[in-house]
């Protein structure tokens, strides 16, 4: 074969001894020709090498080659073929096909070969040897199959795989693959973790004894229908028992695979635990039904519309006050409409599209009739309040719900007596004016109850007089010294607010003894001026400064009534009319009076609530102790109260020092809050100070406690108490003793980081008769600390509702070693508020007693 080149095939042929057999039969010139022509026809390449020349060199390619390489048969011929890899010689496959051609045998191989661009491809290689009738290996024949689509399709679908594998093995979900047959052939990790297999053949086992059987024959009868349709179907729920046992609930939602012909090859199953979902389900229908007893109970009805779907849903209460029986379900906003009084419709309308505005607060407050079936008509109130969000780029209300009340006696109550006022002019008015009153002073109330400050109130009550009862109003308080203060004023039109304070400034209206202002204050009567002439505005006005204000802001008519509450006259208030059709007359005198009446009893009810607040204070104070200051011990104090107002915390402190040197610490919680508990919290502290003095132990002291507080019958309180009393030594460590009543083990800080529970075992204070207490007896050397603390400092709670814990408390303290006392009582102060929130859920108490490191 040496010299074969180009078309010298034929020589090739007639050389190699290939002629032989069948060639010699037939007609040989033809079939050389039809040979080469199938040669370089063929779509896949041919290359020849003759193995007999150094380096297996290349001898022949057809076109085929030629096109797939880009190399012409002049740049290959007489090269080795590994100059396709391009340096790339490291693959398995190139040592391999090395040795198939150094034993001279058949050989496959995929190789990622390369073109003359560069371009990378993936070559099928067929590599045959060819002998001739000797026996003697002449050739090498490969065929060349280009299968770089085939591998980038492949490799496709093996990132496909394996991304599917990651997505289903990181689903939340738990994913399955069941067979044909119904058996499982796969099972993600999800299923393993939750079911406690670490096998997927076990589980395939196990997992029919897995389903609840209350829910077994359902679920196969399900399985079994759906799997005959061959179509995806869902499983609304089914139990399935964790690795501990317990059951929980399960949704699944179950589809086809299909294989290429489409046929159903496998199915996946993808099931969600709905365990909270079902109970959260579970509890919203208990607090629906339990908001259905209570409207029940009220006679109220309820009903919920959604503007953006336009659905209105009615209660059966609601149903039944439009006339409709609890089955109708072809409730909507326009049902609701035509059910409305002709002459209702435009006004509920525009009020109902007012609280959907968004600009609006989303209050809804109407009274409206309705016409039944049978023609009778029906009086309703309805309040709602509408809820907006941000939707589609715009701020819309998507939810409006309310109640609704039948007022129908009320409303003709109201309706018949506005008829008999008709009648009677006089009467009529009488009772218009009465209610006009009431709903005033009703109004009235509403702000005064709004707001809580002594100063407050009486702002808001000049605010609320104008305008339905004057153009301006003036309040003054009577000081405690005698003086008087104008403490509010208030116009109806804000750009004359400024002249009401210039008039201030020069101290009109009850600066002197001519005051009326002052007059009524030491009279206690009222002083009522149905037109003011300009002699009574000398008597208004001081000075020619305040009278030309007064001209200015324009006086028609004047009230000024006390502001009398629990028999003192607190102040005086000051209503003023500008306006020539309103001429104050006794109707108003009695309005202005009693709006002053619930203005001061208001006012005085701040008042009393401050004291009581400030007595609250002073006595939660009280019952905190003073430290005194301790040789050779640091101390470190906490004391947060959660108390509210005028309540008063039940925890309680003390540091006791006694006739023999000795030291008293104890940290105790009364059950409670208020007067009861600071009874209890006095008793427990003066009771183990007058024990501590007897050189007693802790026990007898808590024992004590105990009794005194079992003969205190008439109201049963209970607490719990830690105690210890501290004894010090020649080299500068304490002895101590610790007793405690059902409270929290105090901790030990070891000056090496060690933390300690010293929890001797003892019962409840206050409860039995034989608390059972023990003491426990221990050392603290130099650098030592011991913490007392009650129960609300690792009973605080964070915005998720966990709880702070004693392992959290030992961690904080495992880090304070080296520092002073007060710095970590401090630290523990700081962590717990940080910990809830900024504010403490119950009282906290903390002593901290540290013995000093040596200097």
């Amino acid at each position: 074969m040496r010299g074969f080149e180009g078309d010298n095939f034929r020589d090739f042929r007639e050389g190699s001894g290939i002629t032989s057999g069948a060639w010699e039969r037939r007609d040989v010139e033809e079939m050389r020709r039809l040979l080469d022509r199938a040669v370089a026809a063929s779509v896949n390449g041919i290359v020849i090498s003759d193995p007999s020349l150094p380096d297996n060199p290349v001898i022949y390619v057809n076109s085929a080659f030629e096109r797939t390489t880009g190399y012409t048969r002049d740049e290959v011929v007489g090269k080795n073929c590994r100059f396709l890899q391009n340096g790339d010689r490291e693959q398995p496959e190139v040592a391999e096909l090395k040795r198939a051609i150094e034993e001279g045998r058949e050989y496959r191989a995929v190789l990622r070969n390369y073109k003359k661009t560069g371009e990378m491809f993936w070559n099928e290689l067929y590599v045959s040897p060819v002998f001739d009738d000797e026996g003697n290996l002449v050739n090498f024949i490969g065929v060349q199959h280009d299968i770089t689509e085939r591998k980038v399709a492949e490799e496709a679908l093996s990132e496909q795989e394996a991304q599917w594998r990651v997505l289903v093995e990181n689903n939340p979900s738990f994913v399955a693959l069941i067979d044909t047959e119904g058996k499982a052939t796969y099972y993600n990790s999800g299923w393993l973790d939750y079911l406690g297999s670490d096998s997927e053949e076990v589980l395939r086992k196990e997992w029919p004894q897995k389903i609840h059987p209350e829910d077994r024959r359902e679920l196969q009868e399900t399985l079994r229908a759906s799997y005959l349709l061959e179509e995806s179907f869902s499983i609304p729920s089914m139990r399935i028992q964790r690795a501990d046992g317990e059951y929980h609930w399960f949704s699944a939602l179950v589809s086809p695979v299909r294989d290429d012909k489409g046929r159903v090859s496998s199915w996946i199953t993808v099931s969600t635990d709905i365990e909270e979902i079902r109970a959260a389900e579970q509890a919203l229908r208990e607090s629906e039904e339990r908001l259905r007893m209570a409207f029940r109970a009220t006679s109220l009805g309820a009903w919920d519309y959604n503007p953006i779907t336009d659905v209105l849903q009615w209660d059966d209460r609601t149903k039944s006050l439009f006339g409709y029986l609890p089955e109708f379900d072809e409730v909507s906003y326009r049902v609701f409409l035509d059910a409305l009084h002709p002459g209702e419709r435009e006004r509920v309308d525009a009020s109902v599209r007012r609280a959907l505005d968004p600009e609006s607060s989303g209050d809804f407050e109407e009274s409206f009739r309705v016409v039944l079936g049978d023609g009778s008509m029906r009086w309703l109130y309805s309040t709602g309040r509408a809820f907006f969000d941000e939707i589609d780029g715009e701020r819309r209300a998507y939810r409006f719900i309310g109640t609704i009340l039948d007022v129908t006696a009320r409303m003709e109550a109201e309706e018949e007596r506005d008829l008999l006022l008709a009648r009677e002019q006089l009467a009529r008015a009488e009772a218009v004016s009465a209610r006009r009153r009431l709903d005033f002073l009703v109004r009235a109330d509403g702000v005064l109850l709004g707001s809580t400050g002594y100063y407050e109130r009486l702002a808001d009550t000049a605010r609320v007089c104008v305008p339905d009862l004057a153009d301006f109003c003036l309040v003054d308080v009577l000081n405690e010294n005698g003086t008087v203060s104008q403490v509010a004023a208030a116009h109806a039109d804000p750009t004359k607010q400024e002249l009401l304070d210039r008039l201030h400034r020069h101290r009109s209206l009850g600066d002197d003894d001519s005051g009326i202002v002052l007059r009524v204050l030491e009279s206690g009567r009222s002083e009522h001026f149905r037109k003011v002439s300009k002699d009574d505005l000398r008597d208004l006005a001081s000075s020619e400064a305040s009278r030309e204000i007064l001209n200015e802001l324009g006086v028609v008519s004047l009230l000024s009534v006390p502001l009398l509450a629990r028999g003192r006259t607190l102040g005086a208030l000051t209503l003023v009319s500008s306006d020539r059709e309103r001429v104050y007359d006794d109707e108003d005198l009695s309005l202005a009076e009693s709006l002053a009446y619930r203005c001061a009893l208001a006012v005085d009810n701040a008042r009393l609530n401050h004291e009581r607040n400030r007595i609250a204070r002073t006595l939660q104070n009280s019952l905190l102790p003073r430290i005194p200051e301790v040789e050779n011990l640091e101390v470190g104090v906490v004391y947060i109260s959660a108390a509210r107002g005028s309540m008063i915390g039940g925890d309680f402190y003390d540091l006791i020092p006694t006739e023999d040197d000795t030291l008293v610490a104890l940290v105790g919680d009364v059950c409670g809050k208020g007067p009861s508990a600071a009874a209890v919290t006095a008793l427990a502290r003066y009771t183990i100070q007058a024990v501590a003095l007897r050189e007693d132990s802790p026990a007898n002291a808590l024992n004590s406690l105990n009794a005194a507080m079992l003969r205190q019958a008439e109201d049963v309180k209970f607490c719990t108490v830690a105690c210890a009393r501290f004894k010090g030594t020649e080299n500068g460590a304490f002895e101590l003793s610790v007793a405690r009543g059902g409270h929290p083990a105090p901790l030990l800080l070891r000056a090496s980081g060690e933390v300690e529970r010293v929890s001797p075992q003892g019962r409840i204070i206050g409860i039995f008769d034989d608390p059972q207490l023990v003491e426990e007896h221990l050392r603290l050397e130099p650098g030592d600390a011991l913490i007392l603390y009650t129960d609300g400092i690792i009973e605080a709670k964070n915005a998720a509702g966990e709880l702070l814990g004693e392992e959290y408390l030992v961690d904080l303290l495992e880090g304070s070693t080296g520092l002073h006392a007060e710095d970590i009582s401090e630290k523990l102060r700081r962590r717990t508020l940080d910990f809830s929130g900024g504010a403490a859920q119950d009282d906290v108490a903390v002593l901290v007693l540290k013995v000093p490191e040596h200097r």
